[in-house]
């Protein structure tokens, strides 16, 4: 979290000081088409289920690994929109809700079994190659946000067998040509979180990387124009 923060100060804040102020950027019809606010969903959902599980492999209890997760990334959350509301690019309350909204969906499948059958997962792959530190923010049509289904647990029980554990279909939405054309993705995710390990330092890495999507087959579709198939699709 401090991490994260830091490298918000110096991508964003740092010489852009004003007095703390609101903006108004709307859900998915704001600049980015949605992306930006998915992405802020994301960012929660992924933070309080790498703190729960981190708390959980220290030796915290259920309950308290739970409500410390969420303490933490509420905190981040309004962090960040503070920090933004003292610079340029102002206090934004659709990304707050943003962020609450994905810290409410990870809070629910903690305690909502069905639930658990719905994974929320993130792909990023910028067309300009790799850098460091990455600068997520100018690459947004690089990001690709999926909801991927175990079908197998869902599935009857007698039907299980005949679809693998690790497999699952997915449907993601992105951005193209500069957030200005939406993208529909359909395809498969593979959940890592399926695979067994017995080591409890890789049970909580698995844990924590389980909201990755890994690149697999998939077809995009994208405003104006025709399907893209994918052998192994990444953004």
């Amino acid at each position: 979290m401090a991490g994260s923060l830091a490298s918000s100060y110096y991508d964003w804040w740092k010489g852009n000081r004003e007095p703390f102020h609101f903006v108004r950027e709307g859900f998915l019809h704001d600049y980015s088409l949605g992306i930006d606010k998915i992405g802020h969903a994301y960012t929660a959902y992924f933070f309080f289920n790498a703190f729960r599980r981190t708390l959980l492999w220290g030796g915290y209890t259920p309950a308290e690994s739970y409500w410390w997760g969420t303490g933490f990334t509420t905190l981040f959350a309004l962090s960040v929109e503070v920090g933004d509301g003292l610079s340029g690019y102002g206090f934004s309350w659709e990304d707050l809700t943003g962020n609450m909204a994905g810290l409410g969906f990870g809070m629910l499948r903690v305690h909502v079994p069905f639930l658990q059958n719905f994974s929320f997962k993130w792909s990023y792959v910028p067309t300009d190659g790799w850098r460091w530190p990455p600068r997520l923010t100018d690459h947004y049509d690089a990001h690709t946000y999926w909801i991927a289904l175990n079908l197998h647990a869902v599935l009857p029980e007698g039907w299980r067998d005949a679809w693998p554990a690790f497999l699952q279909p997915a449907v993601g939405y992105g951005v193209d040509r500069h957030q200005t054309r939406r993208e529909f993705v359909v395809g498969f995710d593979i959940d890592i979180g399926s695979l067994s390990v017995k080591n409890p330092e890789l049970e909580l890495v698995q844990g924590i990387l389980s909201p990755i999507h890994i690149p697999e087959p998939a077809v995009k579709f994208t405003e104006g124009g025709s399907p893209r198939w994918y052998l192994f699709q990444k953004n």
